[in-house]
């Protein structure tokens, strides 16, 4: 046998892997132990090789087993992802505190407070423009005279 193509075996000693010369007893004697002691066992029936002996007790609690591996992995789950439920309970929180402020805003005015707010609005407006239209008359005005002077 090559050893030294096998990396992880370089450093133990190759005679351990050599072969060792058994009597046609010990080998069978082996192959009996082997075939004792496994759970897998074929049969006529089971060529798959899962040992039937145990499918009655599988088969009778298939539920309770079932559900066990879902509560574990429930629980598996829960406890993986609890940082992350923290986080973002704080998140919505944070939220919801910066939102209520901005939904209090608003306030109903009956008809006549509308009316009196909009009119104000418009007045501001108008004079805003007669200001300009003023300053324009000026500037108008000033390059007329000029125009004379000339």
């Amino acid at each position: 046998m090559d050893y030294s193509k096998d990396h992880n075996l370089k450093k133990i000693d190759p005679a351990v892997y050599e072969d060792v010369p058994m009597d046609e007893e010990e080998i069978a004697a082996a192959v009996e132990e082997t075939v004792e002691d496994s759970p897998v066992a074929e049969t006529e029936r089971n060529a798959v090789g899962i040992d039937i002996s145990a499918m009655p007790f599988v088969l009778s609690h298939e539920d309770e087993i079932i559900n066990y591996i879902k509560d574990k992995a429930t629980k598996e789950t829960l406890k993986s992802l609890a940082p992350l439920l923290e986080k973002l309970e704080e998140a919505v929180k944070q939220q919801e505190a910066y939102q209520s402020p901005a939904t209090a805003g608003p306030v109903t005015m009956n008809y006549d407070d509308q009316l009196k707010k909009l009119q104000e609005a418009s007045v501001v407006k108008i004079k805003e423009k007669e200001l300009r239209i003023a300053e324009r008359m000026n500037k108008l005005q000033v390059r007329f005279a000029n125009m004379r002077k000339n």
